[in-house]
């Protein structure tokens, strides 16, 4: 049966954000419009009304730190103006930023999705990471996996993982971003439309399994090398 978002089984969808010192500029803003994009869609899907939202959101920025900033908000709770990614956060902590993440989601499968009445159709949170540099703190690895052993009658969590690359001086470490993603979930990404699109798209999708993911990213890679 599939996984279909509703008001009764919102989608959790949870961004980690890069903020590190290397974001600063247009890849800082093509985040925080890829990311307010993303909510602007989510808000607008299903039936109106401020407590019917299809999706809840969680932001984690990363730096030197994480920081938990929306924490499984429903989406019509949000003002999209308010998020912004600024690129001033220092180094480059994703294990930090994973093991936040993961805290909320074993709670999250163990107390909402596995309990819940229509188990079988919920769907199953989406994780989406992008950086542009080298994690520097810490093994992220291990808590990745811990992430993706999430599970539901054999169904994982899924994580979406970006690379992005605007120029040779910003190469993240794609070895270590494609250990964190789901298989077929990483991206490279290497102008700030596609950065953007990356966000909007796969953010709002509903996707609830890798396959569903890997099809968004095969129709954003044909924006690859397109600048504006």
């Amino acid at each position: 049966m599939a996984r279909k978002a509703r008001q009764t089984r919102p989608q959790l969808v949870c961004v980690l954000a890069d903020n590190s010192g290397s974001m600063a500029g247009p890849k800082a803003k093509a985040a925080t419009e890829g990311i307010r994009e993303m909510l602007l869609r989510c808000q607008t899907t299903g039936p109106r009304g401020p407590e019917r939202s299809y999706f809840r959101f969680v932001l984690i920025p990363f730096g030197t730190t994480a920081t938990l900033q929306c924490n499984m908000l429903p989406v019509r709770q949000i003002d999209a103006d308010t998020i912004e990614v600024r690129g001033d956060g220092g180094g480059t902590n994703i294990t930090e930023a994973l093991e936040l993440a993961y805290g909320g989601l074993e709670r999250y499968m163990r107390e909402v999705v596995e309990p819940h009445p229509e188990k079988t159709e919920h769907p199953l949170p989406l994780v989406l990471l992008f950086s542009d540099g080298h994690n520097g703190f810490g093994q992220p690895e291990p808590i990745a996996r811990k992430i993706k052993d999430l599970s539901v009658d054999g169904e994982s969590v899924m994580v979406a993982c970006a690379g992005v690359s605007t120029d040779s001086s910003d190469q993240p470490d794609e070895t270590l971003l494609r250990a964190i993603a789901s298989p077929d979930c990483y991206v490279h990404i290497d102008n700030v439309r596609m950065l953007s699109a990356f966000l909007a798209e796969v953010g709002s999708s509903g996707a609830s399994s890798p396959r569903e993911v890997a099809q968004i990213i095969h129709r954003l890679e044909n924006m690859r090398g397109v600048q504006d």
